[in-house]
């Protein structure tokens, strides 16, 4: 496809776009690069459909509601009046709700975890209750049993589990092609979780079948017995529906049905979305049109697969014709040409020739700090000074691969009284163990100070109960506090004495002794740690229940993914200052701003605030003046658990996505040692030609 000069004709689109608009095949794959006026593209090809057909009907499928309502927005401008009222924009859950309110007289939805949580043990409880190994597993693991089963229904939902069918070469089919999509581990995260509570006595995939489908199967029919949902229950239900109209030879009315079917961001589709929208084509024998860029399929980590936009012929079961979208209107050219060299060096992609519009290039700045906290000075530096250009409209992000790795930052701004917001998932400050680590803190600081404040022994309890992951039973408590209380302790060190010397039990093992005294020594590392970072590190070092623990990571982001390496790091600037650490943890806390979602209005408020916070994940679809790409080092970009070319392939788009949402600035930090490692540049420096 050669480029040619903008057609006025079809509202100014360029060579590549107006060879997709006039296509004369009836089912079409559309690769439309970051930039590439997919969007303008995507309803010119309505409108070209329209004119072909006036009898056309369409269904547009975003899968965001701020992409939904800026395609209804266009659709009011005069290219495309004359076919408006008959386009349906939508998001799949949005449609399937439709559906489901038709399938249930009074649906009611459980979205929160807690509300989820709460439909398992309730409503669905003759679905466990018939599994003797969940049963069981339900009075050992009465909390966090129904959190993981909850999330285990849904799971099945969305990689395409069948629980009409429930039967065993359903399902071993079903992990046979999870296994080629690369989506297993979504799995394994789910059986190994169910090994841990005692549910599941190994890892292998045969005893979780057994105990998984029949409560899949049950939990299902259950929910649908009795109106109750959850939000991926909008589409699966909706996949249910048109599948028995299918099977039923039932035909859509003439002159209701929808004739062309468009899917925006195809890339990021699962399996259920996928058996869905074939559905829907079927049902309605209409044409189908995918719009995505494999170059930008990061989404993985919640089921979404990049084969279906890679291979569509085999998936999807139609040939596709394909068009490329060939011109980035967006970036500056030199990110432009970067990016494509980066994303070269993966595989399994369609190859694709980007030519910048853009003449000017983006300022690359690489800071390079012998420590972490130098590149954090860094990095700061550079936020004052974009904060104090106060330049209107004007957006700095800074994009991390971990969500630690804006910890620090976060505490940084609020001290500093910079406005700033930071994605939802970033909320470490709003952790209930981040809660126990500021506790635990100011215990230290009060014991520095060597006053008998009345709370040492509750303070002295609480350490205890962040000794291991789990608290003490409240009548082990209520006997060791009291033991505690009988010396009248005056200093923590003499309650800590007191505690060494209780002998009753814990966790319902008697010792005598031991696990106390265990107790006192880990307790007299945190209260005569000598500086704020030696504090950190005996937090990190000895209290495992603030260690990673991907079982309660849902419900607690401070346990998915602990911060202690950059906070240990981090709190070496101030020395042994307790109490201004502590002071700046609890600013942050209080100053916090939450950012919007991933399906917010881009022009809100909040938005517009000049430093965000974000993971690369979170970043995709956004644009910023300016992008600071966190420890762009080896282990991090990628991650070190990228250990097969799959998994590598996934890490070098995130950092394609990562690195395309600069308009003017990109700049990139690495630390030459973090904690005790001493790192090397990430390869996919290298690859993009960078800085």
């Amino acid at each position: 496809m050669n480029i040619t000069t903008p057609n006025a004709g079809y509202g100014g689109l360029d060579g590549t776009q107006l060879s997709f608009v006039q296509a004369p095949e009836r089912d079409i794959r559309l690769l439309a690069p970051a930039g590439s006026g997919k969007t303008l593209s995507l309803l010119h090809r309505c409108a070209e459909l329209y004119r072909r057909a006036p009898d056309s009907r369409f269904l547009i499928v975003s899968f965001t509601r701020a992409a939904r309502d800026e395609l209804k927005a266009r659709l009011s401008g005069p290219d495309f009046v004359d076919f408006a009222s008959r386009a349906d924009v939508v998001t799949l859950n949005g449609w399937g709700h439709r559906r489901l309110k038709a399938m249930s007289a009074s649906p009611r939805l459980h979205v929160s975890e807690f509300e989820r949580a709460t439909m398992i043990k309730t409503v669905l409880a003759p679905a466990w209750s018939a599994v003797p190994a969940l049963e069981r597993g339900m009075k050992h693991q009465p909390f966090k049993l129904p959190k993981l089963l909850a999330g285990l229904l849904d799971m099945m939902k969305t990689l395409g589990f069948d629980h009409e069918d429930g039967s065993l070469r359903m399902a071993d089919d079903r992990l046979d092609a999870l296994t080629e999509l690369g989506l297993m581990p979504l799995i394994h995260e789910y059986i190994e979780r169910l090994e841990e509570l005692g549910v599941l006595p190994n890892r292998r995939q045969e005893p979780f079948l057994e105990v998984a489908l029949p409560f899949f199967k049950n939990a299902c029919a259950q929910q649908y017995a009795t109106g109750s949902f959850t939000l991926e229950d909008q589409k699966y239900g909706a996949w249910l529906d048109q599948r028995r109209q299918l099977n039923a030879g039932m035909a859509v009315a003439k002159g209701t049905s929808i004739t062309q079917i468009l899917v925006d961001e195809f890339q990021d589709i699962n399996p259920l979305d996928l058996a869905l929208i074939m559905s829907v084509a079927e049902l309605n024998q209409a044409a189908l049109t995918i719009v995505g860029d494999d170059d930008q399929a990061i989404f993985e980590w919640r089921g979404a697969a990049p084969d279906f936009i890679l291979e569509p012929d085999r998936h999807l079961g139609r040939h596709f014709a394909t068009y490329i979208l060939e011109k980035n209107y967006r970036s500056p050219r030199n990110i432009v040409g970067k990016s494509a060299r980066l994303i070269a060096h993966n595989k399994r992609r369609v190859a694709k020739t980007m030519h910048p519009v853009s003449t000017t290039d983006a300022v690359v700045d690489m800071h390079r700090g012998a420590t972490f906290l130098d590149s954090t000075e860094n990095v700061l530096s550079e936020i004052h000074v974009f904060v104090r250009s106060k330049a209107p409209g004007a957006r700095m992000a800074l994009l991390s691969r971990k969500r630690a790795q804006l910890i620090p930052y976060q505490i940084l701004l609020a001290r500093d009284d910079i406005p700033f917001c930071a994605a939802e998932d970033l909320h470490l400050f709003l952790s209930e163990t981040f809660d126990r680590l500021l506790g635990a803190l100011r215990t230290r600081t009060m014991a520095g100070l060597g006053v008998a404040v009345p709370t040492i022994v509750d303070d002295v309890m609480a350490l205890c109960n962040s000794v291991q992951r789990y608290p003490l039973r409240k009548a082990e408590a209520d006997a060791m506090a009291r033991h505690i209380r009988l010396a009248r302790p005056k200093s923590y060190d003499a309650a800590i004495d007191q505690l060494e010397t209780y002998d009753g039990p814990i966790r319902g093992q008697s010792d005598k002794g031991a696990t106390a005294a265990n107790f006192a020594i880990k307790l007299r590392q945190l209260i005569h740690a000598p500086t704020v970072r030696a504090a950190i590190e005996a937090l990190q070092n000895l209290y495992s229940g603030f260690r990673q623990d991907y079982g309660r990571g849902a419900e607690d982001i401070f346990l998915a993914d602990p911060p202690f390496l950059y906070l240990v790091e981090f709190s070496e600037r101030y020395g042994t200052d307790f109490q201004a650490f502590v002071d700046d943890l609890e600013k942050a806390k209080d100053t916090l701003v939450k950012l919007p979602g991933m399906d917010s209005d881009t022009d809100s408020d909040v938005w517009k605030k000049p430093v965000h916070l974000m993971t690369a994940l979170r970043a995709k679809g956004r644009e910023f003046d300016t992008v600071v790409m966190l420890d762009v080092v080896d282990g991090i970009w990628p991650l070190r658990y990228a250990d097969d070319e799959r998994k590598l392939e996934s890490e070098r788009r995130l950092f394609y996505v990562a690195m395309t949402r600069a308009r003017k600035r990109l700049i990139l930090t690495a630390s030459g040692r973090i904690g005790d490692k001493v790192t090397i540049l990430s390869p996919f420096l290298a690859e993009a030609a960078l800085p």
